[in-house]
């Protein structure tokens, strides 16, 4: 059986080509199409929102220029707080302080005679008491001072003896008076002169079994060896340095402060380090640097009793005077004060009593820069400009505007400060 359909022709190559094409483009427009149509939704979405009109900050501004708003509406804009508290002091933060070994505290030991130093006995951070032998040091000045001792005594008892049978010669009447005279004063001299003999080596201790001529240095006081500058082999010269010794537990720090600090600067003072030990001020320079217009200042840094300074001489570190502070100075954060011509602006926040729902008037407050420290800024209030206006009240507890200043500020009208503080 056939069958009686008549064969289709074979496709032509171009035409399948136009076709795939314009099925790919079909494709690609009605993928545009559905973004496009997800554009158009979701654009239209915020500009309806935008639309809307945004709430207003409703507040009650009074006569004096407080405003007067609700604790809702203090959160809904993020207005924050913190307390107001009352100091005695006022921190000058950041003076640069070096920590040396207090001088009359302290002893430098020094060779009296020239040598080679042939053994140290001690070293540096060494506890030492009084008298204890610090080096031992040959000298040939030794030898020749042992040398004149010994010729200074053998001439004082000669004179002596001399001056003895004078006088039971002058006794006698077998010499004159004045040939007694004589034998006197040559006894006299030669005393002194071993009496000076003996002082140059009084304060050296021989070294029992050493070496001729040699030595020890001994520690004028007890104390700490805090600077050894000998080393075994070295010659060193007469009354050159050999070591420092120290009392432990105490150091002087020395900075300069501002010159505009000169009156109020005084020994007594307190000296916060950064550990929060105090020093106290114990002089305070009487000229100023020319170059930094600043005073030198001394502070004593002393250790509790049986305890250890973390300190040591030669550190550097950043301390802070405490200044007494001027009456009804307050420290508030730092983050409230905002400058305002020739002074600084903060904002108090006073709850309202009895009031529902619970409301806060805040009115602004020119206040004086004192000083600024890591727990806040000392301030304290300014006159108004206008005397017939009473001044803003801010006292130690009450509560000034942290956050949300520029708010504020867009609301309530900034007081003038005088123009001379």
């Amino acid at each position: 059986m056939t069958d009686s359909r008549t064969p289709l022709p074979p496709a032509h190559p171009g035409l399948v080509g136009r076709t795939k094409a314009l099925a790919l483009a079909a494709v690609v427009t009605a993928c545009a199409a559905a973004g496009y149509g997800w554009w158009a939704t979701t654009a239209r979405t915020p500009a309806s929102s935008a639309s809307r009109p945004t709430p207003t900050l409703e507040a009650h501004i009074g006569q004096d220029g407080s405003v007067v708003l609700s604790a809702v509406q203090l959160r809904a804009q993020g207005v924050e707080t913190a307390p107001v508290r009352a100091t005695d002091v006022v921190a000058v933060e950041g003076l640069m302080a070096q920590a040396m070994v207090p001088l009359a505290a302290s002893a430098q030991v020094v060779a009296p005679y020239s040598g080679v130093v042939t053994r140290l006995l001690v070293d540096e951070g060494a506890l030492v008491r009084q008298g204890q032998a610090l080096a031992r040091i040959q000298s040939q000045e030794v030898l020749s001072a042992e040398a004149e001792l010994a010729r200074a005594r053998t001439e004082a008892a000669t004179a002596r003896l001399q001056a003895q049978r004078d006088v039971a010669l002058l006794a006698e009447g077998i010499i004159a008076a004045a040939r007694h005279e004589q034998s006197q004063a040559r006894a006299a001299a030669a005393h002194s002169t071993l009496q000076q003999a003996q002082g140059a080596l009084a304060r050296l201790r021989p070294v029992a079994g050493g070496a001729a001529g040699e030595y020890e240095l001994l520690a004028p006081i007890a104390g700490q060896v805090v600077r050894r500058q000998v080393v075994p082999g070295q010659a060193v010269a007469a009354l050159e340095a050999a070591f420092v010794l120290a009392e432990p537990g105490q150091l002087d720090l020395f900075f300069s402060a501002p010159l505009r600090l000169r009156s109020d600067l005084h020994p007594g003072l307190n000296v916060r380090l950064p550990d929060g030990m105090l020093a106290q001020v114990q002089a305070v320079g009487a000229d100023a640097d020319a170059a930094s217009q600043s005073l030198r200042v001394r502070a004593r840094l002393q250790a509790a009793q049986g305890a250890a300074l973390p300190y040591a001489a030669g550190q550097q570190m950043r301390v802070s005077l405490q200044l007494p502070a001027p009456p009804q100075t307050l420290i508030v954060p730092t983050s409230a004060l905002l400058p305002a011509g020739a002074g600084h602006v903060l904002f108090v926040a006073q709850p309202q009593a009895d009031t529902q729902p619970a409301q806060v008037r805040i009115h602004a407050v020119a206040v004086q820069l004192l000083g600024d420290s890591a727990t806040g800024s000392a301030v304290r209030v300014l006159p108004v400009a206008d005397a017939s206006a009473a001044t803003p009240t801010l006292a130690a507890d009450m509560q000034v505007v942290t956050r949300g200043t520029a708010l504020l500020k867009s609301m309530i009208p900034m007081p003038a400060t005088p123009p001379a503080l």
